[in-house]
């Protein structure tokens, strides 16, 4: 608001000149007028600057490449006409650059800022140099607005090549239960001393004149683990993390439980994966990583198959 202050520095002196310079009666009217311009307006602007409410949103999720909106609205009471505002936003982008925005002049209610969703991660807000000005804009108050919390970009999934072997996986394997009990799933198979009388299958056993017993069996639970590397750049970050929403998903089509790991700073975090959790949980959990995490520690990690989702194309 600078430019209405020099505006009407120029024209106070323009008055004040044109009082002292001319005979004209009227003059001293001019300079009247001037002088009491800027308090008249901040008597008339003062109730809405005291009165009205600044809030701010943001979609906490949106799909890369998608349409979505940083808003800001101003409310006054009704009979009370909107003063103007000034507001400062700065963006923290998925890379970790930030990109300052001056706010002003919203319209009548509500200003929108275009969200640049071009590369998944998260982008943060804050708000910050908030300002009601009178209808002049001489005169100014400080308004505060609590930023929203972050946005986070998912990536588009995009299937790895050449697409992991995990076709092994995708057959039941059983094995013995520990201790027997009840089981589901049993089989069959020849007598051995200690075996207990109750799981003697007695009618099998006379039709094929040994022993049978029915021993109850579980499921093989194996451990799947994707590793996914730190994102850096914004292309390796849409492509890393593109990776892992289509394997996570391919996954828990398949009905195939599995955990994603990744670093967060230099904490180590694991998320587990079952069949019917939204597939964007992890995945958002990873974009919200900071770009200057620490490595993974892939030497550390056991499980009975791990697949590292890395910027040159993953491996086991």
């Amino acid at each position: 608001m600078a430019a209405n202050r020099l505006i009407y520095l120029a024209a106070l002196i323009a008055a004040t000149t044109f009082y002292f310079a001319s005979t004209l009666w009227f003059s001293w009217v001019i300079l009247v007028v001037a002088l009491a311009l800027p308090w008249v307006s901040l008597l008339l602007t003062l109730p809405a600057m005291l009165c009205c409410r600044l809030t701010a949103s943001a979609p906490a999720l949106t799909e890369q490449d998608d349409q979505a909106s940083f808003r800001l609205r101003l409310r006054a009471p009704r009979l009370l006409p909107l003063p103007e505002l000034q507001l400062r936003l700065t963006l923290t982008l998925p890379s970790g650059a930030e990109d300052a925005r001056y706010l002003s002049r919203l319209g009548r209610s509500e200003g929108r800022l275009t969200l640049p969703t071009e590369h998944c991660g998260q982008i943060a807000y804050r708000l910050d140099r908030g300002r009601v000005y009178d209808y002049l804009g001489l005169f100014w108050l400080p308004k505060r607005v609590a930023a929203p919390g972050p946005t986070v970009v998912l990536p588009h999934a995009q299937e790895p090549v050449p697409m992991p072997d995990v076709e092994q996986f995708l057959h039941l394997q059983l094995k013995p239960k520990p201790g027997g009990g009840y089981a589901e799933i049993h089989d069959h198979r020849t007598y051995r001393e200690g075996d207990p009388v109750r799981s003697i299958h007695w009618k099998l056993s006379m039709k094929t004149e040994d022993l049978i017993v029915r021993e109850p069996m579980e499921p093989v639970r194996r451990t799947l683990l994707l590793l996914v590397q730190t994102p850096t750049s914004d292309a390796a970050r849409d492509s890393i993390l593109g990776q892992l929403r289509f394997l996570s998903a391919w996954l828990q089509e398949h009905a195939l439980d599995h955990t994603v790991a990744w670093m967060s700073g230099t904490a180590y975090h694991t998320a587990e994966v079952k069949p019917g959790d939204p597939d964007d949980r992890v995945v958002k959990l990873c974009c919200q990583a900071p770009p200057d995490s620490a490595p993974l520690p892939e030497g550390r990690v056991q499980a009975d198959w791990v697949y590292a989702i890395r910027q040159k194309g993953g491996g086991l």
